[in-house]
């Protein structure tokens, strides 16, 4: 199942990309509030193959699993598998200059999960589209109250 969802947001894509992106594995947690840690698991910043572990609380349920970023274009493109059993998530975030200026920020999350589960997904989607734009309107909100950098 995919799903995508866009915002603009009234900074740089460098700005934004850095919160998004290169600060990842300590800001995730700040716009997902179903994320409760994110460690990271490789040394160094984040880059093509750095990895974290995950810990999410969804409804009570405490779920583990792992991240693993599989592109990294500085200010531009971000990518991330995370595998948590049954759930395989593919995130790609897109950060480019808006037309009137700031950031257009896209998020596209491509969703598969093992049977019986998959099944599920699609009466699942109602609640990740609107976790996305949650999202998304956190990372808004966090990046246009940052100073820039």
């Amino acid at each position: 199942m995919r799903l995508q969802a866009e915002i603009h947001i009234d900074a740089a894509p460098s700005d934004v990309f850095r919160f998004v992106a290169t600060e990842h594995f300590d800001n995730h947690p700040r716009w997902d509030p179903s994320v409760v840690e994110m460690t990271p698991t490789s040394p160094g910043p984040v880059h093509q193959g750095a990895t974290a572990r995950l810990v999410r609380s969804d409804g009570g349920r405490r779920s583990e699993g792992f991240v693993t970023v599989t592109e990294y274009r500085p200010d531009s493109h971000f990518a991330a598998v995370v595998e948590m059993a049954p759930f395989r998530l593919e995130q790609q975030v897109g950060c480019s200059p808006g037309a009137a200026g700031g950031t257009h920020l896209l998020l596209i999350i491509d969703t598969r999960a093992k049977m019986p589960l998959n099944l599920l997904l699609p009466l699942m989607r109602p609640r990740f589209e609107k976790t996305m734009r949650a999202s998304l309107r956190s990372i808004k909100r966090h990046v246009e109250e940052r100073p820039p950098r």
